[in-house]
């Protein structure tokens, strides 16, 4: 989750001072039904475009699903005709590449604001705009993929996300997404975005994500998005459920500190006690996963975009 949009989040929620109790409330009250459904399902059962769409809907309510759900597939038809049956990693790649990129003309917004722009975390959003940020493109990438059956998977840094093509003969695994999908190593990442040991030892970053866990992804950007309306209930609830999908990723654990934290310095008596207590509790599993605070990562802006 976007550190800017999340301390925006927590300033909103601490507006609403009636659902300071709601806050307590249980996880499963708070998430709607639909997205419940795509959390509850097994691995091999979800569909990231159909996922993201679901989460997205809460926000757009007139959202067709199916119809643009139809637009990925149009797009995974492109590549698949281009792509000729071809097992090759590289040659699905470049495909990948070319149909996004060139023929669909989806490209990464290097505005100043743009990671400010709520439609850039959204899956339809980008399919409407055309271009997105790290966290968009990555999933556009996937939904595609995923459609194709090629083995593409998120993958987190400090601030970022790229994607990682899954096969051992492969030696180019990591694709860019923000650079029109050139390769990186790992080790560009652990240098580019100040990556722990620490973090690398816990596998918090740089490690291969599954469907499920990315689910955990989408919970923690919607969060974000609840916290502009100030449903203080929701973004407890989404931001506890995404660590429970992601248990070793440390920048959840943070997002709740930061929540828990800034709640207690205004809640009432009876409450910031216990507020202080998950804030420190938070804080200390995200050290132990060797958290890394993105407004650290000074050299972030070398790779995305990267021409």
């Amino acid at each position: 989750m976007d550190r800017r949009l999340a301390k925006e989040a927590v300033a909103l929620v601490l507006c609403v001072f009636g659902l300071f109790d709601a806050a307590l409330a249980s996880g499963n009250q708070a998430i709607p039904p639909a997205i419940q459904k795509q959390l509850d399902l097994s691995e091999d059962k979800i569909d990231i475009g159909l996922a993201a769409l679901t989460f997205a809907k809460e926000f757009y309510p007139h959202l067709d699903i199916a119809a643009y759900s139809k637009r990925i597939d149009l797009i995974a038809d492109k590549a698949r005709q281009l792509a000729k049956g071809t097992p090759d990693p590289e040659t699905r790649i470049r495909v990948l590449n070319t149909v996004i990129h060139q023929m669909e003309g989806f490209h990464y917004d290097r505005s100043p604001f743009a990671r400010s722009r709520q439609e850039y975390y959204f899956l339809n959003g980008i399919l409407d705009m055309k271009q997105g940020i790290c966290y968009s493109l990555p999933l556009l990438y996937i939904a595609v993929a995923q459609r194709l059956g090629y083995p593409l998977y998120p993958v987190l840094a400090p601030d970022h996300i790229f994607v990682r093509y899954v096969d051992p003969n492969f030696a180019e695994q990591n694709v860019e997404t923000t650079s029109g999908g050139k390769y990186f190593p790992d080790q560009y990442y652990i240098e580019a975005f100040a990556v722990s040991k620490k973090g690398m030892k816990s596998g918090s970053y740089l490690r291969t994500l599954t469907y499920r866990q990315f689910l955990g992804q989408m919970l923690a950007v919607s969060a974000v998005f609840h916290g502009r309306n100030a449903a203080t209930h929701k973004v407890i609830a989404y931001l506890e459920k995404a660590a429970q999908l992601d248990p070793q990723f440390a920048d959840n654990y943070d997002n709740l500190r930061i929540v828990y934290t800034d709640m207690s310095e205004v809640a009432p008596p009876y409450l910031a006690a216990a507020y202080r207590d998950k804030a420190e509790a938070y804080a200390r599993k995200a050290r132990e996963l060797g958290f890394v605070d993105p407004d650290n990562v000074k050299q972030a802006q070398k790779i995305r975009g990267k021409s």
